[in-house]
């Protein structure tokens, strides 16, 4: 990560519904921090709710605490993104719990053919990821906002699932890591002894192998994969940005490659024969 003017650390909710539905996943609410690089300090704030096209979910409202009659009379998407756009200006990195928020944020400004700020990879800084690599010690897994906080003793500020409140908790945790960690360094895990033992992939490491070729397959949509393809996707170098692999553990990965892509096709076709079923 090169270092910015800014840092712009941002969140959003969405009218979320866990059921198939025709009506678009709106963003409802935006929020974020402007941070001043060289002195790490807040310079400015920024928080919108957003009236989407399609009604207000109950599962939004209990989730968020939003209520129809609030976004009624929000501004829409296109004159938010505009304000939003303006907020974040040139010189800056986005600062973000996860990565989900940047594809959400691409899908509102294609569905409302309106020019988004710059989201690429450059831009982009996964404090999540961060922290999961560099506070090994703290966090067997992929850590929850909330859970973070409080593992880096912070006290947790606002409602929860607010778009505010979680990006201002989210840059309470980039201040605390910033000061105790390099933000600038590539924290890596070693995931050799988790995939290996004894020579040979373990259970565990099998079935890691199969998950990260369903991710892909479903992502990319493919019907085949190749060792060659997977080694160039998206997938793996997400995978190659968290953890180290020994050149050990990679070949044994590939001498199973051709069997996890196997059990990987008949999970999807048996996720989808189920999914059918459902819906008679």
């Amino acid at each position: 990560m090169h270092e910015p003017k800014y840092y712009i650390v941002f969140d959003i909710e969405r009218n979320f519904r866990p059921y198939q539905s025709e009506a678009p996943t709106e963003i409802v609410d935006i929020g974020a921090v402007k941070i001043e690089a060289g002195t790490m300090s807040i310079v400015e704030i920024f928080s919108s709710l957003v009236k989407p096209t399609a009604s207000l979910s109950r599962h939004t409202t209990k989730l968020t605490g939003i209520t129809k009659q609030e976004v009624k009379g929000a501004d829409k998407f296109p004159a938010v993104i505009a304000r939003f756009r303006k907020f974040v200006g040139e010189e800056y990195v986005f600062v973000t719990w996860g990565k989900e928020d940047y594809g959400f944020l691409t899908e509102d400004c294609m569905l409302h053919d309106v020019e988004g700020p710059d989201l690429t990879k450059e831009r982009r800084f996964d404090l999540q990821r961060f922290v999961f690599s560099a506070y090994e010690e703290l966090f067997p897994n992929q850590p929850s906002l909330k859970f973070a906080v409080e593992q880096l003793g912070l006290e947790w500020e606002g409602e929860q699932h607010r778009a505010f409140a979680d990006a201002k908790n989210t840059a309470n945790l980039f201040f605390a890591a910033a000061k105790d960690k390099d933000i600038h360094h590539s924290y890596k895990r070693i995931l050799d002894d988790v995939l290996v033992k004894g020579g040979a992939l373990t259970d565990k490491g099998k079935t890691m192998m199969k998950r990260w070729i369903v991710k892909e397959l479903k992502k990319s949509r493919r019907s085949s994969l190749s060792w060659d393809t997977f080694m160039n996707s998206e997938t793996w170098e997400n995978l190659t940005e968290q953890y180290e692999f020994k050149d050990t553990t990679l070949l044994l990965l590939q001498q199973y490659f051709k069997t996890a892509f196997k059990k990987g096709k008949q999970q999807i076709r048996a996720a989808a024969s189920n999914k059918s079923r459902a819906k008679i």
